[in-house]
């Protein structure tokens, strides 16, 4: 309705300037019939092309059809403007000179051809825009609510080994994975997360691996030098995480390690995951997001806004990401 007032009003305020053109530039004797018969030829040409012609014709790539259609508008239109204007009798005395006049006379209908194609193609490029936002959306949706299978199996079952054996880190491990579930969750619903929940979450995450091993002891996770106010989509880091823990070597407790460091200012935020590996360790490709859709999902939601460094060399894989914010 709002759409069809601004249509009305749009068109109203056309004719107004069409009315003073005819009468204080153009000067024609009869500027009020003047500005009917140009609006209203103009106003059908605009009409037949929105709502048949370019639908029926340009919009399924009948392009010789939607010229030619046009072309009979235009030259029909230039008659009707004539007879309106000079009357039948200009068109029969006219002689060799009737090309020259229906030219004359076809200026409304090819200006209300030129902007209904105008009016189209802006509004089928903000059809365009939105079909591509709602695309990025659902892909943003799917990335994000893809929780790592494997990682949650073995932590269920490490927990249950601690349960039967009554040890007191039971109902802790319990407690860290429902506040890493209820986050992920959480990060459904939103676009942005402050950058400390998810270096909680990324806190729990580490605690919740090292029921694996009581020796496990090589991590390193430096974020000191966070800005409170920094905020980032969420779960966006942890993938990075869990494939250092995944492909990584940090279970033999003496070679193996993890150095993780994020830091934050008002203007981005820095991270970094190195860690060592063995050279053809066999890993189970079950779950995760991957490195691939990591990738993807930093250029859908901070386009030409990041730059990501990943290095292998020496048994030592390096992930180096920085997020410009602008304080966001």
């Amino acid at each position: 309705m709002k759409l069809l007032n601004k249509n009305i009003l749009s068109w109203i305020g056309y004719s107004i300037l069409l009315y003073l053109l005819f009468s204080f530039i153009i000067e024609t004797e009869n500027p009020l019939k003047h500005t009917a018969i140009f609006f209203s030829i103009q106003f059908a040409a605009f009409y037949i092309n929105s709502k048949v012609l370019l639908p029926f014709f340009l919009d399924v790539k009948k392009y010789i059809l939607f010229i030619l259609s046009n072309i009979v508008l235009i030259i029909l239109a230039a008659f009707i403007n004539t007879i309106l204007e000079e009357g039948s009798e200009e068109i029969l005395s006219s002689g060799y000179a009737i090309f020259e006049t229906l030219m004359a006379h076809s200026v409304p209908a090819f200006i209300g051809v030129f902007v209904a194609l105008i009016h189209h193609n802006y509004h089928q490029e903000l059809k365009r825009e939105e079909k591509e936002k709602k695309r990025i959306l659902a892909e943003k949706d799917f990335l994000i609510q893809q929780i790592n299978p494997h990682f949650l199996f073995n932590t269920l079952n490490n927990i249950y080994s601690l349960t039967i054996d009554n040890n007191p880190k039971g109902p802790e491990a319990i407690l860290q994975l429902s506040k890493m579930l209820d986050y992920s969750l959480y990060g459904n619903k939103v676009e942005c997360v402050y950058l400390q929940s998810e270096v909680r979450y990324i806190i729990n995450f580490i605690d919740l691996f090292k029921l694996k091993d009581d020796e496990i002891n090589n991590i390193h996770f430096d974020y000191k030098t966070l800005n409170e106010n920094s905020k980032i989509a969420p779960m966006l880091l942890l993938p990075f995480v869990e494939n250092a823990f995944k492909h990584g070597n940090i279970e033999d407790v003496e070679k193996g390690t993890v150095k993780i460091k994020i830091s934050s200012n008002e203007k981005e935020i820095n991270f970094s995951c190195i860690n060592t590996y063995i050279a053809g360790k066999t890993v189970d490709k079950v779950g995760g997001i991957g490195i691939k859709n990591v990738t993807r999902r930093l250029m859908l939601l901070y386009p030409q806004k990041h730059s990501l460094n990943i290095t292998d060399t020496n048994n030592e894989y390096k992930v180096s990401l920085k997020i410009t914010t602008n304080g966001i």
